[in-house]
This record gives C-alpha cells, structure tokens and sequence, in this order.
C-alpha cells in the first residue's frame, strides 16, 4: 500500500510502517512524504490509498470529496504540536498566543523576525486558528526547508522559528537553539511535552489524522493497528503523543 503522509510525520510513519511489518510479515506500506496540503491530493487522485496528516482537512478539501462522491473515513490517531524556538541569546522567555498572532500578522513591531516553511500549510492554518487570525492576515517570513529555518534561528538571535514538534527533533543537536515556553491567552505558560500535548494544556496542539478508501483491505487493517495498543504506544515512544491512554496490565502477585 502506498500512504501520502505529511513532510514532517515522514520520521514517525516509517517506524509506523516498519512495526506494522513485524506484525504482518505480508503487508508492505510504501511512504509518499509531500508538502502539507499534498497529501490529500494524492489520496484524492488514486496515487495512495490512505493518507496521514497533521489537523483538519480544510473545508474546501472536504466539499472536493464530497462532491466526487469518494467515501473517505478519518480517524484521529495522535496529537503533534507548533513548537516555538529562538536563538539562545534571544531575551523572550515566553510568548502568549496573543502575542504570538501581533507577532505573525506584523502589529508587533519589535524588531522579531517570525520564520515558517514557505510550503507548511497546515501549519499556517493552525496558527491562524489559535491566534484568532485569518489565515491571509499572517505575514511571517518564508524559509524553504526546515534545514533552512533552524540554521537561521541558530544564527540569528531576532529569529523566532516555528515548526512542528516532529520536524523540531532534527534541530535536538543544535546548541544554539531553546523552545519557548506558550500560554493561551493570559493563562500560564507550558513548555510542549508529551504530557502537556496529550492533556490540551500547551496552546498549540493539532491531531493527527489518518485517512482512507474503506473498501481497501490493507488501508482499513493498517488504520485499526494505528488505533490499536500496538500502535498508540509507537506514537507514544515517539515525539508525538498518543490519542489516547495505552492500557497497560499490571499482574499483583
């Protein structure tokens, strides 16, 4: 089976697909990673049968498959998040989300530069929902990969970059670089742990969805592993958090 998956889930789906593999020696799942946004057009076109992404299918992706009379089923399956990192030598020690929308639509006039990949989005989509913007009314400046983005935030000590906390993970062994610190609105600020992603807590928490032909054999198995104990603690060993509790048995003696 082929399965188109966001850019920056490649890392954790080719974990996904491997264990899956050990469970089902016959089955192969073959990785197509693209630009957010992407995916679903190549679920949409035959290309795969399945796909994964970060948030919701936008409402002008839904009315497409809606109106091509295509049943397509979404589970959520995980939840990712925005992280927010900054230059050591940056002063910012926290950002609210009402901030963070001045920052991005350019009403904050403080000398920081916000940073995104130019072709994430999902990415803009979610900020612009969570800051209560439009997604037109966002002005950040464009990186073209994410290599890109956290060279310049390690470099740059006015550079606020913003990723999900899955492509963060590369930027692990870059010394110059810290994750900020995010409260909703005027509530208190939390850094983006697992914990505080799975309980809501952090501000910028979006899921992870995976969507699927029900009439495919493998797409629909694939899916219910993706729910199933197995699956959740993948993501649960991963930087991304479960969508729900792992049950655990614990035998007293």
């Amino acid at each position: 089976m082929n399965l188109a998956v966001d850019r920056h889930l490649e890392g954790i789906s080719a974990i996904l697909a491997e264990s899956f593999n050990r469970y089902y020696p016959d089955a192969t799942v073959s990785l197509l990673p693209d630009a957010s946004g992407k995916s679903l057009k190549h679920l949409l076109d035959g290309t795969v049968k399945a796909a994964l992404i970060s948030g919701e299918p936008e409402a002008a992706e839904d009315s497409l498959f809606a109106q091509l009379k295509r049943p397509i089923r979404r589970e959520p399956i995980a939840r990712d998040a925005i992280v927010c990192m900054v230059n050591r030598r940056n002063p910012v020690n926290m950002l609210s989300t009402t901030e963070l929308g001045a920052l991005l639509s350019g009403q904050e006039k403080n000398g920081a530069i916000p940073l995104v990949r130019a072709d994430d989005f999902r990415l803009l989509s979610l900020l612009a929902a969570t800051t209560g913007k439009k997604r037109g009314e966002l002005h950040p400046w464009s990186c073209n990969s994410d290599a890109a983005l956290i060279e310049r935030v390690s470099t740059d000590k006015r550079a606020i970059g913003l990723l999900f906390r899955s492509s963060f993970e590369k930027a692990l062994n870059t010394t110059n670089i810290r994750l900020l610190p995010l409260a909703k609105g005027e509530g208190r600020p939390c850094m983006p742990t697992q914990q505080t992603i799975f309980d809501g807590s952090y501000p910028l928490v979006t899921i992870v969805y995976y969507l699927y032909y029900p009439g495919d054999a493998l797409a629909a198995g694939f899916g219910s592993w993706l729910s199933s104990s197995a699956g959740q603690k993948a993501f649960e060993r991963s930087s991304l958090a479960p969508y729900r509790l792992v049950e655990r048995t614990i035998i007293l003696k």
